[in-house]
Order: C-alpha cells, then sequence, then structure tokens
C-alpha cells in the first residue's frame, strides 16, 4: 500500500500561492524571433558588417570593413584590394552594394567605387579625371535609378555614371542646389523622384521639372546635427522614412513633404541614432541603431527591442546593428559590428525559457515533461531544477519550490481532472489541486524502482514504468500492483518500457529504449504481439505512440518515424532519406488534420499526410533551438503543440505555420574542367581530354540550406536521377558528346522547383574529328588510285605475296589459338560464375525446403532455430546481392559509366578502417592481420567507398589464400606526392606468368596442387579499374609458395597529376 505524506505548514502555504495565487509576476515568455547567427568562423572575411545585398541570381553580397563577400547559402567568396592585380576591388572597406539593369555589381568603399561585371572583371573608379571621374573617393551611397542610372553620393558631392564614357560626372555641385555636398544617403520614391540624405538636411529632385526641395529637420535653418540624415528608405504606400544621427526615426509623405516623428516608449527613448530602416513584408518596420534592432508597428500599438543576450547563442548577435535587408524568400537579414542575423519575420512561435536575469521564467531551459491541465496551466518539468507552472491567461509564472517533490529532476508529467502525476528520478509525486495535497510513490511504500520512465492514465488506473518494471496504481484506493510477470513470460525488457498507449479498441502498446521493439497487449483476448525490425520497424528502439482517425498508429523512434497499419500489420518508415530533418525522433503528436508532428535533434517536423512530404522547422522559425527532449511534448484542448527542447518550450499552432508555396529556380554557381573554373554564359565547348566537369550549383531559399535537397542527372549518357545534399556534382572520364545537365531542387517545405539546365559539349580528339575524316576519306581515294595504277606490277609480286599469305596465315593461327584459349577463360569464367551464382541458391533452396517441410509435418519450430535458418538465408542472399553488384560494377567501369564522389580524405585513417574491418575474419582462421601506417595522416581526393571496396577486396583475398597461423600485414607510406599502400601476405602466393592476368575477370589462377578455392574472378577487377580511374596503378609481386604482395599508388590530387 502506498502512503499520503500532508505537507508542512510552509510547504502546504507554498503550494497554495503556486497553484491558487498565480497572479502577481508577470511571466517572462515571447512570440519570440530566433536568429541564426553567421559570423567570421563560417568563412566572412570580416565581422563588421557595412552593407547587405541581394543581386537577380540570389547570391547575397554582404559588405565589411575587410573585403566584399558573395554567399550563396553554402560558401562565401571574397573580393579583396590587391595592388598586384588589376582585376582586384578598390577598397576593402566596403560601405555599398548595388546592381544595375545590366547586372553589374557597384561597389561603394571609402577609396573609390569598383564595377564588378557578369564576367567577373572589375574596374575601379576614383577621384581625377584619368582615374574615373569621381568626386570624391570615400562614398557613402549608391542609387540605380528606375530608368537604369547609377547616382553615386560621396562626402563631396553627388555623381552620375556615364555608360558611353565609362566614367562619373558631378552634379548639383554648386553651394546653392543642395543643403549640402556631404552626401549620406540616396533613395528613389514611386513618383521617380529622388531623395538626398546630407549632413544638414534632406533634398527631394523632382525628375519631371527639375525642382529641388530642401527639407530642413530643424526650423532655423542653420547647420545642426539633427539635422544629419544618415539613412532613407522609401516604403510602397508614398512615404520616405528618415534615419537621423540625433533625431530619431521620421517620416515624411512624399507628396507633401510633411515630416512627421515616429516616438518610441520612453524605455527605448535614448535610440535617437538611427543608421538603417526597412519595411518588410508583412508592413513591420524594422530600425537599425545601436543599442539593438526596434521592432515597430507602423500605428505605434506594436513596439519591441531585439538585443544580444549573452547566454542564448540565437538571440541578436550584436546591439550595433548596422544595415538591414529582406531576401526573395522573406528572410531577413541585421548586419551588426560582429556578424550577421538572420530570421524569419513571418514565422513566430511562443516560447518560454530560463532568463539568469530574470527570476520570473523558467527555472531552466532544459524541458523535461510537459503538461496542460483542465484549467488551461501548463506544468513544465526541467532536467534538474525541478517543475515550473505557467498561467497562460494572466501572463503569469510560478517555479514549485525545490524540496516538495521527491526530486528536481524531472522525468515525466500528465494529469487527469485534479491530479497532476510528476515522475522523477526517485520517485513518484500525485499532486491534488483539489485537496492541496500531495502522495509520494517510492520503492519503500510499493514502487519497483523510484527511477520512473514514463506515465500513462487509463481511467482510474495509472500505469508507471520504472527501472524495475511497470507498476499499476489503482487512483481511488491507491493499491500498487505490477505487470513484470506478464512481461517476463514474453521476454519483454520490463526495465526499459519508454511508452505505453492505449488505442481506440483498448488495446495497449508498450514501446521499448532497448531491443524489445513494440509490444501489444490485448486486455481482452490476453494475446501479446511484439513487432521489431523483422516485421518492418526502422529500429526496435521506441519512443513515442499516437494514433489517428484512420487506425494507423505512429511510432517515433531513434530511426525515423514508422506508420503501423492495424488492420494489415504493414509498416512503413520515415527518414531522413524521405525528407525528416533527423533521424532521432524524441516526441509525436498529431494536428487538426491528423499530420504527425515531431521532435528531433534538427528542429521540428509536419509530415503532410495528404500531400506526402515533411514540412520542417527550425530555429529561423522561432524554435528554441533545433535540439530537442524526449518525454517533452503534448497537444492541449485548443490543438496547439507543445514541445521542449534543451533551450526552453515552444508553443505553436498548426493553423498559423507558414510554409512556401512557391520555390525560386537553382543558380548553377560555376563549372571547373580539370580544375579551371568556366563561367556559365561562355561557350562550354571542351577538348577530348577535359573530361573531368565538376559543377556547383545552390537553390537561393537561405532559410535553411542543410535540408535542401538537389535532384540531377546528366542527358546524353546513360545516367538517371539522382538525389543528394550537396550542391555540386563530379562527372570523370566523361565520353565525347553532347551534354545537358539538369538539376531540381526541393526546399525545407518539400516544395520542388522547376527544371534548371546547362548545356556542354566535349569535343572528340583530332583523329576523330570531322576533319580528320575528310582527310582519312582522301588518303582512301589516294590509294585506290595509286593501286588501279600498280595492278599490273602486282601480278609480278604474286609468288612473294603468297609467300607472305602463307606467313600471316602462320600468325593469324597464332592469334585464333589466343582466341581459343580466351574462349576458354571466358567459359571457365562463366562456369566459376554459374558455380557461385548456385551455391547459395542451393543453400537459400534447400533451408526452404527444410522450413516447409518441418512446418508442413506440423513440427513447431523453435526460435533459435528459425535464427539459424534465417543467418542461413541472408547470409547467401547477401552473398548473391554482393556477386551480382561486382557484375554490374564492372559492366559500369568497363562501359565508362561509373561515377566517383571524389572529396578529401584521411587515407590513412581510411585504410586502417577498411583493414580493421577484417580482424574478425582473420582472427577465426587463426591468421595475424597486421595494419602498420608509416604515416599519422594524408589528406588526398579519392570516392571514400571505392577506396574502401579495393583495400577490403585485396585484404580478404589475402586472409581467404593464406592458411592458419599464417600473417596479412597492410604498410601505408608516403611517397613524394603519392601515396603507397602495401598488402602482403604469406599464402599460396601467385606463379609469375598470372601476374597480369589476374586483373582480368576472364582469366583465373587454378592452384593445379592444392584444394581449388574459386570464385567469380571480379574482386581484382573492378580493384584494378577503381585505381585506374582514381589515376593510380597497382601491381602484384609473388612467387608460388612464397606469398603475395600488391602495391597501390594513388596521386594526392587525382586531377593535378592527371
Amino acid at each position: 500500500m502506498t502512503y499520503i505524506k500532508k505537507l508542512n505548514i510552509f510547504k502546504v502555504l507554498v503550494v497554495l500561492i503556486m497553484i491558487l495565487s498565480i497572479n502577481t509576476i508577470k511571466i517572462f515568455a515571447q512570440t519570440s524571433l530566433k536568429f541564426r547567427n553567421i559570423t567570421i568562423e563560417q568563412g566572412l572575411s570580416q565581422g563588421t558588417i557595412e552593407d547587405l545585398y541581394q543581386d537577380s541570381k540570389g547570391y547575397i553580397w554582404i559588405g565589411t570593413q575587410d573585403g566584399l563577400n558573395r554567399y550563396n547559402g553554402y560558401e562565401f567568396k571574397q573580393y579583396r584590394h590587391n595592388e598586384k592585380s588589376k582585376n582586384s576591388i578598390v577598397s576593402n572597406n566596403i560601405i555599398k552594394i548595388k546592381e544595375d539593369k545590366e547586372n553589374n555589381i557597384w561597389v561603394g568603399t571609402i577609396d573609390g567605387v569598383s564595377k564588378i561585371s557578369k564576367n567577373g572583371k572589375i574596374k575601379n573608379y576614383k577621384q581625377g579625371s584619368k582615374n574615373g571621374n569621381i568626386s570624391d573617393d570615400n562614398v557613402c551611397d549608391i542609387l540605380v535609378t528606375s530608368d537604369g542610372k547609377v547616382l553615386v553620393g560621396t562626402t563631396n558631392g553627388l555623381n552620375i555614371y556615364n555608360e558611353d564614357k565609362d566614367r562619373f560626372e558631378r552634379i548639383l555641385s554648386k553651394e546653392s542646389d543642395l543643403t549640402d555636398q556631404f552626401i549620406y544617403c540616396l533613395d528613389e520614391d514611386k513618383n521617380k523622384n529622388i531623395w538626398i540624405g546630407t549632413s544638414d538636411g534632406l533634398n527631394k529632385i523632382n525628375t519631371k521639372n527639375k525642382n529641388i526641395d530642401k527639407i530642413y529637420l530643424t526650423k532655423d535653418k542653420k547647420p545642426n546635427e539633427k539635422d544629419t540624415i544618415y539613412g532613407l528608405y522609401m516604403d510602397k504606400e508614398g512615404y520616405v522614412w528618415i534615419g537621423t544621427m540625433k533625431n530619431g526615426l521620421l517620416k515624411i509623405d512624399i507628396n507633401t513633404n510633411k515630416i512627421k516623428l515616429h516616438k518610441v516608449s520612453k524605455q527605448n527613448k535614448e535610440l535617437d541614432f538611427v543608421k538603417n530602416i526597412l519595411k518588410d513584408s508583412e508592413g513591420n518596420i524594422w530600425v537599425c541603431t545601436d543599442d539593438g534592432l526596434l521592432e515597430l508597428s507602423e500605428d505605434g500599438n506594436h513596439e519591441e527591442l531585439y538585443k544580444n543576450k549573452p547566454y542564448d547563442s540565437h538571440s541578436l548577435i550584436s546591439n550595433s546593428t548596422r544595415c538591414i535587408m529582406q531576401d526573395k524568400n522573406g528572410l531577413i537579414w541585421v548586419g551588426t559590428y560582429t556578424g550577421i542575423s538572420i530570421f524569419d519575420p513571418k514565422n513566430r512561435v511562443t516560447q518560454y525559457q530560463s532568463d539568469p536575469y530574470d527570476k520570473n521564467s523558467l527555472s531552466s531551459s532544459v524541458i523535461h515533461g510537459i503538461y496542460e491541465d483542465k484549467d488551461g496551466l501548463i506544468w513544465v518539468g526541467t532536467r534538474s531544477e525541478g517543475a515550473n507552472i505557467i498561467n497562460r491567461k494572466k501572463g503569469i509564472i510560478r517555479q514549485i519550490e525545490k524540496g516538495i517533490l521527491t526530486d528536481d529532476r524531472i522525468r515525466y508529467i500528465t494529469g487527469k481532472d485534479d491530479d497532476i502525476w510528476i515522475g522523477t528520478n526517485s520517485g513518484l509525486n500525485r499532486i491534488n489541486k483539489k485537496t492541496k495535497k500531495i502522495k509520494y510513490y517510492t520503492l519503500d511504500n510499493g514502487l519497483l524502482d523510484n527511477y520512473i520512465r514514463t506515465i500513462y492514465i487509463d481511467g482510474e488506473y495509472v500505469f508507471v514504468a520504472t527501472r524495475g518494471g511497470v507498476n499499476v496504481i489503482n487512483s481511488k484506493t491507491n493499491e500498487i500492483s505490477n505487470i513484470n510477470d506478464l512481461l517476463e513470460r514474453y521476454k519483454i525488457p520490463k526495465d526499459y518500457i519508454s511508452c505505453i498507449y492505449k488505442d481506440r479498441e483498448g488495446i495497449y502498446w508498450l514501446g521499448t529504449s532497448t531491443e524489445g521493439g513494440l509490444i501489444s497487449i490485448n486486455s481482452k483476448t490476453k494475446k501479446v504481439k511484439i513487432y521489431n525490425k523483422k516485421d518492418g520497424l526502422s529500429t526496435n528502439e521506441i519512443r513515442n505512440v499516437v494514433e489517428d482517425n484512420k487506425k494507423n498508429l505512429w511510432i517515433a523512434t531513434n530511426y525515423g518515424l514508422n506508420k503501423l497499419n492495424k488492420e494489415t500489420g504493414k509498416i512503413i518508415h520515415f527518414t531522413e532519406q524521405e525528407g525528416l530533418p533527423n533521424n532521432t525522433i524524441y516526441g509525436v503528436v498529431l494536428d487538426y488534420e491528423n499530420n504527425p508532428w515531431m521532435s528531433t535533434n534538427n528542429g521540428i517536423s509536419k509530415f503532410d499526410v495528404k500531400n506526402n512530404k515533411f514540412i520542417n522547422l527550425n530555429v529561423t522559425d522561432g524554435l528554441q533551438g533545433n535540439e530537442f527532449n524526449a518525454n517533452a511534448c503534448f497537444k492541449n484542448s485548443k490543438g496547439e503543440i507543445l514541445f521542449g527542447g534543451i533551450n526552453g518550450l515552444n508553443i505553436i499552432n498548426p493553423k498559423n505555420l507558414v510554409t512556401s508555396k512557391d520555390i525560386s529556380r537553382v543558380m548553377i554557381d560555376d563549372i571547373s574542367v580539370n580544375g579551371v573554373v568556366f563561367e556559365e554564359g561562355k561557350n562550354l565547348n571542351f577538348k577530348s581530354d577535359e573530361n573531368t566537369i565538376e559543377i556547383k550549383f545552390f537553390l537561393p531559399d537561405y532559410k535553411n540550406t542543410q535540408r535542401i535537397q538537389y535532384v540531377y542527372k546528366l542527358e546524353g549518357s546513360k545516367d538517371s536521377w539522382h538525389t543528394i545534399k550537396d550542391n555540386k556534382v563530379t562527372y570523370t572520364n566523361l565520353s565525347p558528346g553532347d551534354y545537358k545537365f539538369v538539376v531540381k531542387a526541393i526546399n525545407n517545405d518539400g516544395v520542388m522547383s522547376e527544371k534548371t539546365s546547362i548545356n556542354f559539349k566535349i569535343n572528340p580528339p583530332w583523329w576523330r574529328s570531322k576533319e580528320a575524316i575528310v582527310i582519312y576519306a582522301l588518303i582512301i581515294i589516294a590509294i585506290i588510285v595509286h593501286n588501279q595504277r600498280k595492278m599490273k606490277r602486282l601480278d609480278k609480286l604474286v609468288g612473294e605475296r603468297t609467300e607472305e599469305l602463307r606467313e600471316e596465315m602462320e600468325k593469324n593461327k597464332v592469334l585464333f589459338d589466343k582466341v581459343i584459349e580466351l574462349e576458354k577463360n571466358k567459359n571457365n569464367y562463366f562456369i566459376n560464375l554459374s558455380h557461385e551464382l548456385r551455391t547459395p541458391l542451393n543453400l537459400i533452396r534447400s533451408t526452404e525446403q527444410l522450413i516447409t517441410g518441418l512446418n508442413n509435418r506440423g513440427k513447431q519450430i523453435s526460435s533459435e532455430k528459425i535464427e539459424y535458418y534465417m543467418s542461413i538465408l541472408r547470409k547467401n542472399s547477401n552473398r548473391l546481392l554482393r556477386l551480382i553488384n561486382n557484375i554490374i560494377d564492372t559492366s559500369k567501369i568497363e562501359n565508362g559509366n561509373y561515377i566517383l564522389n571524389i572529396n578529401e580524405h584521411d587515407i590513412v585513417y581510411l585504410v586502417e578502417e577498411s583493414a580493421l574491418s577484417l580482424s574478425n575474419l582473420a582472427n577465426d582462421k587463426g591468421i595475424e592481420l597486421i595494419v602498420d601506417p608509416y604515416i599519422e595522416e594524408k589528406t588526398i581526393l579519392c570516392d571514400s567507398y571505392d577506396i574502401d571496396r579495393c583495400i577490403v577486396n585485396l585484404v580478404n583475398n589475402a586472409i581467404k589464400f593464406t592458411d592458419e597461423g599464417g600473417k596479412v600485414e597492410v604498410i601505408i607510406k608516403e611517397v613524394g606526392t603519392n601515396v603507397q599502400i602495401e598488402i602482403s601476405d604469406t599464402g599460396v602466393g601467385i606463379e609469375e606468368k598470372y601476374h597480369h592476368s589476374i586483373f582480368n575477370r576472364f582469366n583465373q589462377v587454378i592452384d593445379e596442387y592444392g584444394e581449388s578455392k574459386q570464385g567469380s574472378g571480379l574482386g581484382l577487377t573492378i580493384t584494378k579499374h577503381i585505381i585506374n580511374l582514381h589515376k593510380g596503378e597497382i601491381y602484384v609481386e609473388s612467387d608460388l609458395g612464397k606469398g603475395t604482395k600488391f602495391t597501390i599508388i594513388l596521386p594526392e590530387n587525382m586531377y593535378k597529376n592527371n
């Protein structure tokens, strides 16, 4: 029997205050923005961001105080000043970036202007008639007008670009023309008026009548810091927003020139220096200041200042915000003093977390356990700081005082009516909101163990899974029993029950955190069924189970999402390959449309059942972080979904989810041939030896580039569609011909883009060109004519020719004998191949007949026998699969269709791991396997899968042909710029006459004196071809009876050596 321990007076008061008087303090909660930050560590040339711009192709251009960066979501291309190169930018201190109608990128710096053309050429403009004629090198802003004119504002005047003369001309240079010649900013409104912000006021130029309106912010019209205009932004509603140095944020009606001060609250009144302004697609105003990023509604009803929080890695990276931009997909980029912060203003998710500077926040941000009771109070458990109660209606929070619960390390929270059940590392707590009492259940009074894994309430019964098994508590009588006998009877790991669920038909489902799988228990029929990997589960480690309205169970596991059709027993599983952001799923709940929502180690994912696709959310969508926790998911009565992670609690309303319906086209980044970069627009005709081609591409969707998938194929070859996550493809040893590379992208929301394609041609070698064929034809004609003239002389040479013919016939006989020998070798090859195929097939067929016979005779087969028979079937099926794969790969290689996946790899580590993977095989045979690298590491360009395949083939052969007590040794050396790998054994050896033929799949070495160890003969053939594709070489040294040594030589850079 359990006991009820009444709290002392102090604890009762605490509980009363906690539950009933939870209305005194405002809660620390946000419908928060989560920032994804980019710094110099990710590849930026420098952290102080002066300008951001997205061009027509989708690249993000980033101007810093030390270089210009072009970003495609995967890598940065840096542009720097180099006094030794004419094709470099004029200065590294970037101020402004713009693109004109010819797709030239204009870059303003503190030392002039640079123009980067589409072809990559750079032209610089500075002061002086010979250098570009700009009025001053210190550039403040660049404006490309709606009619294509390029204007440059400097600290000493305004300039317009003369395209015909390729130089700048100064305009409005008189003192009386503008309020001041120190020009900070430029912009154009929808009426095509040009607005010029200076150090002493604002100017509006009417381009139709050439009138200039001078607008001062102070009435005396005298030079004043408050008249300094630092930033301009034109909205679509007819207002120009003005950022000033001392006068805060203003806006002007472009038709009336009426100025209005946009006031901020008292707490933000010090934000007088406005550096930049943006009005986003949702109508929100964003203001860059030295004290954070300020969000304003145009009507003044909403105001929020986002600042850096040292304890929150997803907060604004720096309070000193300098520039802001919204890209074509709606993401907002903020340039700051120490890097870039990116966020999505559309998707805002409610978040609760711990704030070390605010006592009225959660006790900890590491969430374990979530439950919302009938009164709408949210009970939130933490990993080590106890539990919290959130009252969203009143906007308040209260932390349960330490010492009230059996342990502050919370494992699970659930409830029913007035009872709240909290499982911890040291027992179970039952809080009754009505009686104000807490009951403790521990090992001392009936629990099997104090460590609570999960809790499930079924009417008046409470199922409690612990490390010692599963207890059942009668909540009315407090009687405690357990179901361990049932679990032990079916060999279910009782100590590792991770979840308990009861479906609509009254069947209980138990998930295990080990290899126990998923167990169904029918309490009516007493039938127990166990589902595991053999039945189609992706893994036997279960975390969570929920049922939809179509009698399907959705199962969260450590390796993907599983869908079990209870009527058919069929299981379908989904992993990263189908679009999940991560295979580790902590919890799953269903929304109002029966779509599963999952928390993972890489964000939250929704599976759209209707469209059969995953929609993924990450930090940019406002999540507490990308990593979530187990036992921390819940759906409340409003249909909201609550997920807890390592940095707080998120509440999501599925109806408010904003997903991308449109998607940009994939852009071709660059094309490199044998390491030389070519531009997309150029005539892509390559020589016959220019047949190693790398194509880089990107989707200009920067929300989560890690989740973008690319689907591509190469038309003109036998290539089919491939899906990858990387943004580049490499083709090697392409045959001459016309090719078309086609690529599509699937974004974070599962939407596929249109096709993007690029054509290129590899010309045949000169001796196969059209001109060469014409020459060949002319030569043939000349030969025919010449032979006709010599017909008479041929009669005299008949005797001599007859003798020569006899000699030729003897040569032909030799060749014929070689052909016969080759046919014999082929016949032997196919006989061996047939034997290799027949052996596993016979074993599979014999095992099947044995099982069928036992079954027909009604004999029961033990689980050990079944596992033994299955292992035979599995082993021989895998043997068949490997053999067929070898045949296919050999054909691909010989036909030139085999594609390598070239990347940088540590060849020492790769060879060691490959060789040591066969250590068990060597040990079983009593052979000593030695791996002896002479170098610690060496990075080369190679295909890790195929090199692993070669090493495994050679080491396996060495073990196969070495008797017990022998030795197999693998040595790795560095020889110049090459790597030399030696694999030697003390086996039977190979006669010298077979040293070359062993690499031909139609030749095998037959042991004439010992036991025949036949095989398909494909291993060495494939190894030889793979090494050749890597521009390497392989050879053998061996004497019969003295062992064998294979030597592989691989270049450090296969492209360079080629």
